[in-house]
């Protein structure tokens, strides 16, 4: 580190050195040209051979330094000899322009500078003390006589105003010195910072083209208001497109999918949260379409202002391919792999909510954003498909979580009751009031209440219940006195409120003041990729429940559940799951521990039971029962044949058309002597 540091001052110095020898060189033509023409027009002592021959010693002597420049070994010693020898030209300067009263002594501040420049410190005093020194000798020389007279321009009287010029000119050159000193320091030091910023940056540039080759990412950066600024090598390849051709154009005339309009921008600059990442199809001119996936994040400065976007490429061309040539066994497979587990640490919330679907995470942001509020909330969707879930979500993420959560099931209360259900009654209200209740309504107080099934109230119910929405204030039965209570009610219902209202069952007043912000929950049939975590979720839960070591499911029942409609939503699914594991009597649920009804609604593989039937051509006709083997082996090899003739050949695949496993059905190919070409290519 040492030498390397070394080497790289030394280059620095030559290279200054080599500036310093050309201003030489331009300062003393002009200035000794200068003297020249003055020479001539004043005649003085000195004539042109004189200040030719000095002219020509300075040339001589900065060619001569600038040839061994690059060969000189010490260069600081070097460096002095040339500071000394510009001090020694300035003096021969103001030596043959009047001595103590020439008008030139600033130019020794030329030397200091320089010195500072070049060597900082120790060049600044070099050139200071030899200004000084010289000055002083070429003054006191004159005043002495020791340097004659006749040699100096004019006849100098060295009074008492020479000698406070002598002075002050050789405190000027000390202080020259000092702030040369203090000026190149700095200057040196705020280099040797820009250097290191420059090299941090290009470091970080390498850096960010390492990684966006490493992870297979293009890297586009825009400023805030879309237009691109950066494009790394990995961008410009993935999308063939040559980066001069989008740095300064907005990133949605080369990506339509990826502009926003202005508004949308604003919020997103003025947002601390991502944008979910963008999958579009991007195709260049006369290239083949690609598939890209882009993820968005916001760059700010130090002091959190927006100072860009950085867009990161992913080419998932090849994983869309992959994903639409998979059988559908392949796909159950993936979809109930191991790393599941992680996939449901991610997914799985503290208020109940299982999923990993778009609809699920859609349902997240909303219970997000509606739970900072007191809004009311109506929750719509099938019986089963977790609407309670989703209300006791709101309120655990609500400022009113300390508080009361009170769930009433309005189509479970008997009419006659639900009044007193939901305001509560005072003693002897009616037969049976043998003491005062409070109701659900006084429970939830500073809460929340979940009114489920809402649907089912009648109709006189609804408009105490729109009083109730409307002033948070009821009367109990059999009171005169009216209650306050301060809840947030949360309302949900399978049917749908909107055409009950145009059926006259529901009040209009009543749906729009419930339905303030709503969520609609969809069943289960349509987020099928929520199956196997909630599977998961289930099979661990009643294992435990049921003391039992059940742990996997099998990939026939996993194919069983997944083809299965469940119009019972989630707690079918959940009551399927339960019913396996009590009948499990081993570590994974097979085929036959689901209940029947689903076994007999859905088939293995992709084919359902009514393709299945007439894919393979069954018979409808009883057998006649004439002779039983040979008839049901007839029967037998004509179903195979069939089954490898809608199979194109391959053996695995009418195994599964079979409902057989593959040895299975090589064993039965080996007792009819059937040949299906050998086409087993497909059975690892």
């Amino acid at each position: 580190m040492g030498k390397v540091g070394a080497a790289e001052a030394s280059e620095e110095l030559r290279g200054r050195l080599q500036w310093f020898l050309f201003g030489r060189v331009v300062v003393a033509s002009f200035f000794l040209v200068g003297l020249l023409l003055h020479s001539r027009a004043v005649g003085g002592v000195y004539g042109v051979r004189h200040l030719t021959y000095a002219v020509v010693g300075t040339y001589g002597f900065s060619i001569i330094s600038a040839v061994v420049l690059h060969r000189v070994r010490r260069l600081n010693l070097y460096t002095h000899a040339q500071i000394i020898f510009d001090v020694l030209l300035v003096t021969g300067m103001v030596f043959m322009t009047g001595g103590v009263e020439s008008p030139f002594p600033f130019l020794y501040s030329l030397p200091i500078i320089n010195g500072a420049g070049l060597l900082l410190t120790e060049g600044a005093a070099v050139g200071a003390i030899a200004s000084i020194i010289a000055y002083s000798a070429l003054v006191l020389g004159t005043a002495t006589e020791w340097i004659p007279r006749s040699y100096i321009f004019g006849q100098p009287q060295f009074d008492l105003q020479s000698s406070l010029r002598f002075f002050s000119n050789n405190v000027t050159f000390a202080l020259v010195g000092l702030l040369a000193t203090i000026l190149t320091r700095r200057l040196y030091s705020m280099e040797i910072l820009i250097r290191e910023r420059q090299g941090e940056r290009d470091r970080l540039i390498v850096l960010q083209e390492a990684i966006g080759r490493t992870i297979g990412s293009g890297l586009i950066v825009t400023d805030p208001s879309g237009k691109i600024t950066s494009v790394d090598e990995t961008a410009a390849a993935m999308v063939r497109m040559a980066a001069t051709d989008m740095i300064g154009h907005d990133i949605g005339e080369t990506f339509p999918p990826l502009q926003l309009t202005v508004s949308a921008r604003r919020r997103f600059l003025q947002s601390h949260d991502k944008m979910d990442p963008i999958e579009f199809t991007h195709q260049a001119p006369e290239q083949p379409p690609i598939h890209i996936r882009c993820a968005t994040d916001l760059l700010r400065d130090t002091y959190g202002n927006p100072i860009g976007v950085l867009n990161v490429l992913q080419d998932i061309t090849r994983l869309k391919e992959i994903d639409e040539q998979q059988t559908p066994t392949q796909q159950i497979e993936a979809l109930f792999r191991e790393d599941l587990e992680a996939a449901a640490e991610i997914a799985e919330e503290s208020d109940g909510l299982y999923g990993i679907s778009s609809a699920i995470n859609k349902i997240r942001q909303v219970i997000d954003r509606v739970a900072k509020s007191d809004a009311t909330v109506l929750i719509s969707g099938e019986s089963g498909t977790g609407k309670e879930l989703v209300a006791r979500a709101i309120h655990a993420r609500s400022a009113r979580r300390q508080k009361p959560f009170v769930a009433v099931n309005c189509g479970a209360i008997p009419e006659n009751l639900i009044e007193s259900e939901f305001f509560g009654h005072v003693k002897g209200a009616f037969t049976g009031a043998i003491a005062d209740r409070p109701g659900c309504f006084r429970a939830a107080d500073g809460g929340s209440i979940f009114l489920d099934e809402i649907g089912e109230l009648s109709l006189h119910l609804q408009v105490k219940l729109l009083r109730v929405l409307q002033e948070r204030v009821f009367r109990p039965v059999g009171s005169e006195t009216n209650v306050a209570v301060n809840v947030r009610v949360i309302a949900a219902s399978n049917r749908n409120l909107a055409a009950e209202v145009k059926a006259g069952r529901f009040r209009e007043d009543l749906f729009y003041r419930l339905n303030v912000i709503a969520i609609d929950v969809p069943p289960l049939r349509d987020r099928r990729e929520d199956i196997p975590l909630l599977a998961r979720h289930f099979l661990r839960q009643f294992a435990d429940m049921h003391h039992r070591n059940v742990m996997k499911i099998s990939p026939t029942a996993t194919r069983r559940i997944l083809e299965y409609g469940f119009p019972g939503n989630v707690r079918e699914l959940e009551n399927v799951i339960e019913h396996a594991i009590a009948l499990c009597d081993g570590d994974t649920i097979e085929e036959q521990h689901l209940p029947e009804y689903l076994r007999d609604a859905a088939t293995p593989g992709p084919a359902t039971a009514q393709n299945r039937v007439t894919a393979l051509n069954l018979p409808k006709r009883l057998l006649n029962g004439i002779n039983l083997d040979a008839d049901v082996a007839d029967y037998e090899k004509n179903i195979i044949l069939q089954a490898l003739e809608q199979s194109g050949g391959v053996r695995k695949r009418a195994a599964e058309l079979l409902g057989i496993n593959y040895r299975s059905l090589r064993h039965r190919l080996q007792k009819y002597g059937i040949s299906s070409g050998e086409r087993d290519g497909d059975e690892e």
